[in-house]
């Protein structure tokens, strides 16, 4: 009987009685679908803004947002180096700030340097190779290479790098800390793959090795704090509006001019510059192998101590823009000590870019005249990767946009589909589970209904007093049994246990029951067999309900998780939701939702393919 009836639906109160019926289950639907998109949304998303609850990401349609999230892929989710690269003072990425304007004349120029400079390997890394809880595209493309050279053997892989690894997943390659005196080369193993793919990269996902930025985070903010200048200008006699306004001079300052700068600057060469950043000005070859006889004597004790087999050491060269390393670079750091500060220079990729300005262009107004800029003094000029970063972003927008939108599928997809076996043991369980479910449970049925078996009911209760213990109460004795069996980590372990269903017997004798049985009396008199009848009688005529078997069976399998993580830990026998968990532990809340999502899409194809014939399972037994 209908609420209202068709009278009084056309009255003025019926009508808004019926609308507010509409308004009230609408609302209820959104409350339903905006969590759901929420979370698709933040299947989109990255750390920067994953605490973001908007239903479009910012970064699908604000340049500035896409331009920060860009920069978190590229410094590896490390502020502190973006902000040594760029001589900012961000706490975060998604409050960093746009950048500077753009110049294109100084872009083109700076771009054209870094193409054409030559620069020796120590003065840039490539960005974007490292993350966390995160796979940025350029780290899958290094693990890819990495495992076409090792054939996919990580073990491989482990032996020749020292790196005890069990899965490509966790390679990652930081950004080298060139300007470090800690730093030093990765093994060639790697490092060979990564200066191929550095090569190749364009010139907005690299970094160059920021000795400025160095000086600002190892010697300036420890002592003066990073975001309020008063205590450096005071100390210095400056009028520093920001940091980002700093620049450290490549030769050491003057005592009379600013004693602190270079007592500070003298402290940072020695104590934390790598020497391959310092040129000794001033002397030559001579001045190098002289100090090396002095130190070692003769050849033959050098080439004893550094491994070499030199003649003599008139082979020997004062070493110009190589990495040292061992004790090369401590010879070289001896060296330099013997001569005063005035002779040392910084030589960086900052100074080499004013030095390229300067010698192209002749002057500091012509080289404001040509880039559009305003710089003030030669020393203000900065290599302006910002500019580079924002022009880059600006480009690419969309290739960006699809690239950080669908990071989080692609990672999941690598790890579940190509990395892993997950995806194929759950496939592969599944079928066993559906086709077993379908064969024991029917014959069991079958048995019960067809032969009426003396007890059949008392079976019945037997069956049915499964359901009455939770399965955790069976989890102890079924892996005790299986591990005395020796099944553990096997597909009989996810199988054998759960073959047979009390319920779902109970179900389908309930089911064959009610069949006619005419046609099993006129089966007989053809002489068919019981198997025949079985198959092609009972199983025929049950498709609805076996459809309703097959489902829960289907659902079983691929849901299982505790059972499947107690009898089958090895990772080369995870099934998906155990994938999931041990995913999930080192996984950002994005990668998290692009996961769920993606292994919710089997039960949601599964259902839409076969919802009429469920439908019908549901229902059929009730017409009965």
């Amino acid at each position: 009987m209908a609420i209202i009836s068709k009278v009084e639906a056309k009255s003025l109160k019926g009508r808004l009685t019926h609308a507010a019926m509409f308004l009230v289950l609408t609302l209820g639907g959104l409350t339903m679908v905006y969590p759901f998109l929420v979370m698709v949304s933040g299947s989109l998303r990255s750390e920067m803004d994953e605490t973001d609850l908007d239903v479009v990401p910012a970064f699908l349609v604000d340049d500035d947002t896409l331009q920060r999230k860009f920069r978190e892929t590229k410094y590896n989710q490390l502020v502190p180096l973006m902000n040594m690269q760029l001589l900012e003072q961000n706490f975060a990425f998604r409050s960093a700030g746009p950048g500077r304007d753009i110049h294109p004349a100084e872009v083109r120029v700076f771009r054209e340097w870094i193409a054409s400079a030559g620069m020796p390997v120590y003065w840039k890394a490539l960005g974007g190779t490292a993350g966390v809880k995160r796979t940025p595209p350029l780290l899958r493309e290094l693990r890819d290479r990495l495992s076409e050279k090792f054939g996919g053997d990580v073990v491989k892989f482990g032996e020749a790098t020292g790196a005890p690894i069990s899965s490509w997943s966790q390679v990652v390659f930081p950004a080298p800390e060139w300007v470090s005196q800690r730093s030093a080369l990765a093994n060639p193993a790697v490092f060979d793959v990564y200066l191929d793919m550095m090569r190749e990269a364009p010139p907005a996902m690299l970094l160059l090795s920021p000795v400025t930025g160095f000086f600002l985070e190892t010697m300036v903010y420890p002592s003066y704090g990073q975001m309020d200048t008063g205590k450096f200008n005071q100390a210095h006699g400056t009028a520093l509006r920001s940091f980002s306004e700093f620049r450290l001079p490549p030769t050491v300052p003057r005592a009379d001019e600013r004693p602190l700068l270079r007592q500070e600057w003298i402290e940072f060469v020695t104590g934390e510059l790598h020497p391959s950043f310092l040129v000794a000005a001033g002397q030559t070859d001579t001045d190098w192998r002289a100090f090396l006889m002095k130190t070692y004597g003769d050849i033959a004790s050098f080439n004893r101590e550094h491994g070499t087999s030199h003649a003599d050491f008139e082979v020997l060269r004062l070493p110009r823009r190589e990495w040292l390393e061992g004790l090369a670079r401590d010879d070289y750091r001896a060296f330099l000590d013997t001569l005063p500060p005035e002779s040392w220079r910084i030589d960086a990729p900052e100074f080499a870019y004013r030095d390229h300005l300067l010698e192209r262009f002749g002057s500091l107004g012509a080289i404001n005249t040509a880039l559009g800029t305003r710089y003030e003094s030669l020393a203000q000029i900065a290599c302006p990767m910002d500019q580079l970063e924002a022009e880059y972003v600006l480009e690419n927008s969309l290739a960006l946009r699809w690239e950080f939108a669908t990071l989080n599928f692609r990672n999941v997809f690598d790890e579940l589909f190509q990395r892993g076996r997950a995806f194929a043991n759950t496939v592969v369980l599944c079928l066993l589970a559906v086709a077993a479910a379908l064969l024991v449970n029917p014959m069991a049925a079958y048995a019960m209904s067809r032969m009426k078996l003396p007890g059949t009911y008392k079976i019945l209760m037997v069956l049915m007093a499964t359901m009455a213990f939770p399965p955790m109460v069976s989890t102890i004795p079924t892996f005790m049994i299986l591990r005395e069996a020796n099944l553990l980590n096997t597909f009989y372990a996810l199988l054998l246990p759960g073959i047979a269903n009390g319920f779902l017997i109970f179900m389908l004798k309930g089911f064959f029951d009610s069949l006619p049985q005419e046609l099993y009396e006129a089966a007989v008199i053809d002489g068919a067999s019981e198997v025949r009848i079985f198959f092609q009688i009972t199983m025929a005529l049950s498709k609805p309900i076996l459809a309703v078997v097959a489902l829960g069976a289907f659902n079983s399998a691929y849901g299982m998780f505790l059972y499947a993580l107690i009898v089958c830990p090895s990772p080369d026998m995870w099934v998906l939701n155990v994938w999931l968990y041990q995913w999930q532990q080192n996984a950002s809340s994005s990668a998290i939702f692009a996961s769920v999502l993606v292994a919710s899409l089997p039960t949601l194809l599964v259902f839409l393919l076969a919802q009429n014939v469920i439908m019908r399972g549901i229902v059929v037994p009730t017409e009965k």
